[in-house]
């Protein structure tokens, strides 16, 4: 089973993302969503049994790039996948 965290600003794409989650059945469990990198950060001191973070890389008071950095420095074993609806890459890159 995959222990999956969610870091979303947007309520409709979190749940969106959750609710396709649930499609995975067994194989995966949403443990939490932050609705910006520091409430991710938070959530991560009181359990980071997690496996994966879908991290929004546009979010209010830190951002997802900013996020991902203290959560490879302090939970390396964690794995992030960045999440964006950018499409220059610019922005992406």
């Amino acid at each position: 089973m995959i222990k999956i965290g969610i870091a979303e600003d947007n309520d409709f794409l979190a749940e969106s993302i959750k609710e396709k989650l649930a499609l995975f059945g067994n194989a995966v469990n949403y443990k939490f969503r932050g609705n910006n990198g520091r409430s991710l950060l938070t959530k991560l001191e009181e359990d980071s049994n997690v496996d994966l973070i879908l991290m929004d890389i546009e979010m209010p008071l830190m951002n997802g790039i900013e996020a991902t950095e203290l959560v490879k420095a302090n939970y390396p074993q964690i794995k992030v996948i960045m999440l964006t609806v950018f499409d220059e890459e610019e922005n992406i890159f």
